[in-house]
């Protein structure tokens, strides 16, 4: 179905977040302290989305990052007031996705795998960059990108901002949910999201889901990769009114930039 325009602004206006908690706190503005300030066409960088951490290649306009960054946040916060994950992490998943679809994003999705190790203790940062590893695989210099984000989140203190906003938004309980992203631009011009989507449920309480060790009789690791193309002329057009929409919970939900090592 060829995308339209004019369906996708009247969704954006007639989305209602009431009642969407803003879990008020000073994290982004305490975060850039430990992060650069502003998008850079020019720059690896990564960001954290609520439950999600999204990175940019190099050549990605600062425009796009932004528009891609409060896509993300619209999704998950339509995706919090439809469903609890903790009670339905794949159908709050579902809620997320169909929020991306309507604003222009086209998502491939390969189905979802369990990546429980057969009895082996292994942590879930490490497996994260494990499946990653082998999905972009052909991408030159994606894998080496997304693993610098992953390893830069698991090496923060847990008292930082950008790894307690994680944390907040990623953990329930004994689910976790979460989403990692690399944007990238083609030469040319189509811009793609390869996007990895992670559900860990424990028979108790999570804590520190990064360096949660699990095997299949503790706890299940699935996920979900995906390559996702994106409309640029619905992130340019939507992109002012999606951000107005969710304008009062930026400061929450999304973290200072962090500029990667060069690829």
């Amino acid at each position: 179905m060829a995308f339209d325009l004019v369906t996708a602004q009247a969704f954006v206006k007639s989305v209602d977040l009431s009642g969407v908690p803003r879990g008020i706190s000073a994290m982004g503005a305490a975060a850039d302290a430990e992060a650069g300030a502003v998008f850079d066409k020019a720059k690896a960088q990564a960001q954290i989305v609520g439950s999600g951490v999204f990175s940019f290649s190099q050549g990605v306009d600062a425009e796009v990052r932004e528009a891609i960054a409060d896509s993300a946040l619209l999704a998950q916060l339509v995706a919090s007031k439809r469903t609890k994950f903790e009670a339905n992490p794949v159908g709050w998943f579902n809620a997320y996705a169909e929020v991306l679809t309507a604003v222009g994003w086209t998502l491939q999705e390969n189905g979802w795998t369990d990546y429980a190790t057969n009895g082996a203790s292994a942590e879930v940062n490490k497996k994260i960059m494990e499946v990653l590893t082998a999905v972009l695989a052909p991408a030159a210099g994606a894998a080496v990108i997304l693993t610098a984000t992953v390893k830069a989140l698991a090496d923060m203190d847990a008292g930082s901002p950008w790894f307690k906003l994680f944390d907040r938004e990623s953990r329930k309980a004994n689910v976790s949910r979460f989403q990692v992203g690399l944007v990238s631009t083609e030469a040319n011009g189509d811009i793609f999201v390869s996007m990895l989507v992670c559900v860990v449920q424990a028979q108790s309480t999570l804590t520190q889901v990064l360096f949660f060790k699990f095997n299949t009789s503790t706890a299940s690791f699935t996920a979900n990769n995906s390559k996702v193309s994106l409309n640029r002329v619905a992130l340019k057009d939507l992109g002012p009114s999606i951000r107005a929409k969710t304008r009062f919970y930026q400061a929450d939900y999304l973290s200072a930039i962090l500029d990667l090592p060069p690829v």
